[in-house]
């Protein structure tokens, strides 16, 4: 059975108009550097067909996560006996919306977007990617390999490049980093906001800009891939460990289906085609979350979202 796709092609003005958008001190005032739409990409819902609509938020840019997650979709197929239809959004909040609306079935969330997502309207997590044996990740500050930082505040009056505005490794904890040290909002000379981990790692390795926080896990893989960008870039910074990113389904999808796609996530590792779309995803397994997985991240993103409280 085939599976549907929604595509997306990204602005490579990452390149190309990264320095104008520099201007912006604040990082909660960060200028955007948008993913374009393809066709359709809005339509998940539009067919009479029944099918699980499976979002995929920037963890990637658009070109990897539709090689990264194609393979992943037609795997539930299978398993589901149901057509799966990647819903790929611009960034972490629009996947949120898509929840609410349920216009997405189910995704793949950030662990910020996770926790402004159950503070909001509620979903639940099905599983929680298992990545050289444990269940959690950091956010690292990358600089160039061969610069002169050493530390975040080597870093005053540099541009900084973000990921996301809800992503806790690509964004949050340098908020609260610099609120721990006592910095100014203004503290670096310009943001940048890239729309993915890659297109981060890339912004710092073209000169573009002069550090970024990235997720681990992301940086990780790519190192092992060979990229060529990630290889230039040194770690200034490991954050705390926190939760892995979850993959999460919205609260009002039918409790058949969501145990029947639980199930699917946490057997994966059983079968060969399983364990071949988990080297794909370089997870090496899904698990069920174990009590407290999130403390550290809610503290943090209580830290940075002022009255934000504790939905379970």
């Amino acid at each position: 059975m085939a599976f549907s796709a929604y595509r997306t092609t990204l602005l490579l003005s990452v390149i190309s108009a990264a320095l104008p958008f520099c201007a912006c001190q604040d990082p909660d005032k960060i200028k955007e550097v948008r993913l374009e739409a393809g066709p359709g990409e809005s339509g998940a819902g539009a067919g009479k067909e029944p099918s699980l609509r499976l979002s995929v938020a920037a963890m990637l840019s658009p070109k990897l996560s539709f090689v990264t997650y194609g393979e992943l979709a037609g795997y539930l197929e299978k398993r589901l006996n149901l057509p799966v239809k990647l819903v790929f959004k611009k960034n972490y909040a629009e996947t949120n919306e898509s929840l609410k609306n349920s216009e997405s079935d189910a995704a793949f969330l950030c662990t910020g977007g996770y926790l402004a997502a159950r503070e909001a309207f509620g979903v639940d997590v099905l599983a929680v990617p298992v990545v050289d044996g444990k269940m959690v990740y950091n956010s690292l500050i990358v600089a160039p390999g061969n610069g002169p930082a050493r530390g975040l505040r080597d870093l005053k009056g540099k541009v900084f490049a973000f990921s996301d505005k809800s992503s806790l490794t690509g964004r949050l904890y340098v908020r609260a980093r610099l609120a721990d040290l006592g910095l100014p909002s203004g503290f670096f000379g310009g943001t940048l906001l890239t729309g993915s981990y890659d297109n981060s790692i890339k912004a710092v390795a073209e000169d573009l800009a002069d550090a970024a926080c990235v997720n681990s896990l992301v940086y990780q893989a790519l190192l092992g891939r060979g990229d060529r960008y990630a290889k230039k870039l040194k770690v200034l910074e490991t954050s705390p460990p926190f939760g892995n990113p979850p993959m999460v389904a919205r609260a009002g999808l039918p409790s058949e289906l969501k145990n029947k796609l639980r199930a699917a996530f946490l057997d994966m590792h059983k079968d060969a085609e399983g364990r071949r779309v988990l080297r794909t995803l370089s997870v090496e397994r899904f698990a069920a979350p174990p009590p407290g997985l999130y403390s550290s991240a809610e503290e943090l993103f209580a830290k940075v979202s002022p009255g934000a409280g504790r939905r379970k």
